[in-house]
């Protein structure tokens, strides 16, 4: 009987699930593609009915963008980071970002994961940038910096108390940068106002050209 597409999609999204927390844990050398089969309870052969190879594999896994751009989109950005700095989290957490747990991995990578990374870390900056003028703000792309730099840093360190000073100092340094996002209504209110004001600028310079 022919495989359902839609049990297709299932047992793809759970070796590929499997896939990305073996990753995380091992990082690509230290994982095969049997170790992630075993995981998610099938055959080494059934993995080529839904990857090409372990690099494509691997590619989708940081697609997938687990970690702080998930915790991101499920609360709100202060909330997510003051979690993501607690230090009682430290190895929790930088197991389960792939942007802090896999930068080495990916720089040697082929391109479709670095690139995959460069998407993930886009659109964590981008959630960081909501509400601003510009997507890629200055200020939200040094809070992602300050995110992820300093659980790298301190997942890295074997002196607990180093790592826990770096998460604090990056935490008083990046939370402040985190502006409160405009809502529609105050957007559309300054836009009014400013329309307002060109307009009156402008019937100012026709009255005096009257007046002249």
């Amino acid at each position: 009987m022919p495989v359902s597409v839609a049990r297709k999609t299932r047992t793809r999204a759970e070796i590929l699930e499997h896939a990305a927390r073996l990753f995380r844990l091992r990082g690509y050398d230290g994982t095969n593609i049997d170790d992630i089969m075993l995981a998610a309870g099938l055959t080494r052969g059934a993995f080529y009915a839904h990857f090409k190879s372990k690099d494509d594999l691997f590619a989708e896994a940081v697609r997938a963008g687990h970690g702080l751009l998930a915790m991101i989109r499920a609360s709100d950005a202060k909330t997510a980071l003051a979690a993501y700095f607690d230090k009682a989290g430290l190895a929790a957490n930088a197991q389960a970002c792939m942007l802090a747990a896999l930068p080495g991995d990916v720089a040697r990578a082929p391109m479709a994961a670095r690139l995959a990374y460069a998407n993930v870390l886009h659109g964590l900056i981008g959630e960081l940038s909501r509400g601003r003028a510009r997507q890629l703000n200055a200020d939200a792309t040094i809070v992602a910096i300050l995110a992820v730099g300093a659980l790298v840093l301190a997942r890295a360190s074997g002196d607990t108390r180093l790592g826990d000073w770096l998460l604090r100092c990056a935490k008083r340094a990046a939370l402040p940068l985190l502006k409160p996002r405009v809502s529609p209504s105050r957007k559309q209110s300054r836009s009014r106002r400013k329309g307002a004001g060109a307009r009156r600028a402008k019937r100012a310079v026709r009255s005096r050209a009257g007046r002249a």
